[in-house]
């Protein structure tokens, strides 16, 4: 009998905890928070790496500020240059190669020319972004003839380029008619980023609100904001794996540029991985400082009693 009373009692007690009309809620928004913060983890990177200013811009100056890159890029002109010349006049490029990647190096170095650089890509970048659908010159000579000026210094008889550079028009840019819109991509991807953003805040917030204890809380949001940037990180080495690896090992200029402009676009998922990383194990370890602390605080409440 005794023991048929504590189960009602005991059990009773039990099943009303078990049953208490937060956990609903809790279980809820709980489940939305991990479906809208996976939509964050992917949207969030790519719209700092694409939707956030101009990826363009970033990538030709992670270009031009690699030093293999820069020398790729003058053994690559003096390949072009030397095309069918003679055996004197190739042995004497060889020598102004070196000295071609020395020039390449005080441009990058040179605050005015990294200016005009970026100036260009942004023109070129606006162009295609904002679907202009009209062919467009972009005054791109400065640029080129910062370049003509620097060959020029390695070796005088690069002086009669100058006059292919005077003639030049700029670089022009013809519409793509048959294309993605990538202003309508780009505005789509900013309004999914923000409404990720807000949503997997608000679920946050109203499942810690519900949530039945700190510990609990704590712990589930730094479990799954841990996978989240375990996603990222792999998914991030993943694409960059799969983009080199389409790269022709006989070319040595891609293989230098490619895993370049890999980097750039895809670091925004290495830092938001480990950002997420950093958080989840935050938040777990505070879950269980407060765990441990909870029962050590009643034991210390009941001996006073």
């Amino acid at each position: 009998m005794r023991t048929t009373l504590r189960l009602l009692i005991y059990g009773s007690a039990m099943t009303s905890r078990f049953f208490k009309p937060r956990r609903g809620p809790a279980v809820i928004f709980g489940v939305l928070f991990v479906l809208f913060a996976l939509l964050l983890s992917i949207t969030l990177p790519t719209w700092l790496s694409v939707g956030a200013g101009n990826p363009a811009g970033k990538t030709v100056t992670a270009l031009t500020k690699n030093k293999e890159v820069r020398d790729e890029a003058a053994r690559f002109f003096i390949e072009k240059l030397t095309d069918g010349a003679s055996a004197e006049d190739l042995a004497r490029f060889d020598e102004l190669e070196a000295t071609i990647s020395d020039k390449l190096d005080e441009l990058v170095a040179n605050d005015e020319f990294m200016a005009k650089v970026g100036d260009v890509s942004d023109e070129v970048y606006d162009f295609f972004v904002n679907g202009i659908d009209q062919t467009q010159v972009v005054e791109a000579k400065a640029v080129v003839s910062d370049l003509v000026d620097a060959l020029v210094e390695v070796d005088p008889e690069f002086a009669n380029l100058k006059q292919e550079v005077n003639d030049w028009n700029g670089l022009e840019l013809e519409p793509v008619s048959d294309g993605p819109d990538l202003k309508s991509l780009k505005e789509s991807l900013n309004s999914t980023f923000w409404v990720a953003l807000f949503l997997t805040l608000a679920c946050g917030v109203l499942y810690a609100r519900w949530s039945r204890s700190r510990r609990g809380m704590l712990i589930f949001l730094g479990i799954t904001v841990t996978v989240l940037g375990i996603i990222d990180l792999v998914a991030a080495g993943a694409v960059r794996s799969a983009v080199v690896g389409t790269v022709d090992e006989t070319d040595r200029f891609a293989n230098a540029a490619v895993p370049v402009v890999a980097d750039s676009l895809l670091s925004p998922f290495r830092t938001i991985g480990i950002a997420w990383l950093v958080l989840g194990i935050g938040s777990i370890i505070g879950g269980i400082v407060i765990g441990r602390r909870a029962p050590a605080a009643s034991g210390a409440t009941d001996t006073n009693d």
